[in-house]
């Protein structure tokens, strides 16, 4: 039987709705962020910067080694611009790393009590950043103790001459006016003009 007004359809629909409703409630309060979590958070946050800051003292010692390695190389061995280029680069992105560092640790420092969400968000924006400056740095910091290890190994004594690089930019070599050329077809073997 069902009472007056609703049907056998309207109480069985509204068991499930209230079901639902439950279970998004409690899925919400599972995942707001208590705020004991926010010293944690500042605390991980904090040993990421760390972390990172090692990993910057580490790039820096590899640029000064690696100027320290092209400057006693001549001029004349490798590409002293695209080296010189790459290093600057490097540095200006471990310089960069750096500040970001400084920034964020102010930020931590900042922040008030409750403010879990915003702790969580920065430490996620200061992964994403420097691991995407790091890998930058790291690239270019790799390109130039390639070339530097290229050029000390083709200064020793008895090393092979070096290969000739093709350049792309340059322009192909014209075949010889005498050799006679097959004129370009297409699948039918049409000429194409």
């Amino acid at each position: 039987m069902t009472n007056r007004g609703q049907s056998a359809t309207t109480t069985a629909v509204r068991t499930p709705r209230c079901l639902v409703w439950f279970a998004l409630l409690a899925a919400a309060a599972l995942a707001c962020a208590r705020p004991n979590d926010q010293p944690r958070l500042q605390d991980e946050a904090l040993a990421a910067a760390a972390a990172y800051d090692a990993r910057l003292v580490e790039l820096a010692r590899r640029a000064d080694e690696v100027e320290h390695r092209r400057a006693v190389l001549p001029h004349d061995t490798l590409n002293s611009a695209a080296a010189e280029h790459s290093l600057s680069q490097a540095r200006a992105a471990i310089a960069g790393l750096r500040g970001q560092l400084t920034e964020a640790r102010g930020r931590l420092k900042a922040f008030r009590p409750g403010a879990a969400g915003e702790v969580r968000t920065l430490l996620e924006e200061m992964r994403h950043r420097l691991d995407d400056g790091l890998t930058a740095a790291i690239a270019d910091l790799s390109a130039v103790e390639s070339s530097v290890a290229i050029a000390e190994q083709q200064r020793r004594p008895g090393a092979p001459a070096p290969e000739p690089t093709a350049n792309p930019t340059a322009h192909p070599t014209p075949e010889p006016a005498s050799v006679p050329r097959e004129p370009d077809t297409d699948r039918s073997g049409t000429p194409i003009r």
